[in-house]
């Protein structure tokens, strides 16, 4: 079903990523997506950053996981409810992507960050994504 939720933990709110130390600092995140996982509008929750962390770029590091001929699967990541970085296409074909952030926003408080689809996969398979913020403390 369309717009469902892969939630992270809520214990993972104290284990947030974050950086005491100045300059860019990179924060992974290990995702597992289901065949069903990258229908419209499904959210693929992958875990927090600390208090005052701006990300500057995100590093999208996908499986294949659309396998039909012209595949269709997009994402988004989300910090908080802002959507920094649009039209990540790299799950179509398991191809890498790094991207600037398209919204610049400093967390105020320990926040959500969030793969969205927003263009279901034609062919959907399952499959693994990385995901890395870069980011520097505010």
């Amino acid at each position: 079903m369309a717009g469902e939720t892969t939630a992270v933990a809520a214990s993972a709110a104290r284990v947030f990523k974050d950086n005491p130390g100045f300059g860019l600092f990179a924060v992974p995140f290990s995702l597992t997506f289901g065949t069903t996982d990258n229908q419209l509008a499904d959210i693929m929750e992958a875990g927090y950053l600390g208090v005052g962390v701006t990300p500057y770029a995100v590093v999208w590091i996908p499986t294949d996981m659309d396998t039909n001929v012209a595949p269709a699967v997009v994402h988004k990541v989300t910090v908080g409810s802002t959507d920094i970085a649009l039209g990540l296409t790299g799950a179509q074909s398991g191809t890498a992507q790094i991207v600037p952030c398209s919204t610049l926003t400093t967390t105020t408080a320990v926040t959500k960050v969030q793969v969205n689809t927003s263009t279901a996969a034609a062919t959907a398979a399952a499959g693994t994504a990385t995901l890395i913020l870069l980011c520097q403390k505010a």
